[in-house]
């Protein structure tokens, strides 16, 4: 099994994530690849619409050739529960007028979210789950990027078995 980081080092934070390999083995194996080339550093904003969600951006230099695109469908979910993980592809315009891609990880931290965007509906594939021991933290977090802004964090494999 495979593990995730992901370390907010402002504020001291790590939080580890399960990989769903069975259930989404497409997106897993995606994201496994994009992290064997090193850590990923990026920020965490709070998102608009979908609730109580941390969304991440990958760059496109980072995300090309690696399988992630909105072909891509496993796993969905539009009810993430705290401590999910969602991956959600975007391609150039979709998102209003954004000439480039979007590869979006959100990382729900708590109650009643939905993938409800202005466009609709939009199913993530469920890639990963926080580990239960981390949820407390998790939600800090959250809460901290509600109220204060972006964060940088990282995120790295940590774990193979």
């Amino acid at each position: 099994m495979t593990k995730i980081e992901i370390e907010f080092p402002d504020s001291q934070i790590v939080i580890r994530a399960q990989l769903e390999e069975v259930k989404a083995p497409v997106t897993t194996e995606s994201i496994k690849k994009i992290l064997s080339t090193g850590p990923v550093e990026t920020v965490g904003r709070h998102a608009m619409y979908t609730g109580k969600e941390i969304s991440v951006q990958f760059s496109e230099d980072r995300c090309n050739g690696s399988g992630l695109t909105g072909d891509v469908k496993e796993n969905l979910t539009c009810f993430p529960q705290p401590g999910d993980l969602l991956f959600t592809y975007m391609p150039a315009y979709a998102w209003g007028g954004v000439p480039s891609q979007i590869f979006d990880i959100g990382i729900f931290y708590g109650k009643d979210a939905r993938t409800f965007f202005p466009m609709g509906w939009l199913p993530g594939n469920l890639f990963a789950t926080v580990v239960p021991e981390d949820l407390e933290k998790l939600a800090e977090l959250g809460s901290k990027v509600h109220l204060n802004g972006q964060q940088h964090l990282i995120i790295r494999e940590i774990q193979k078995s």
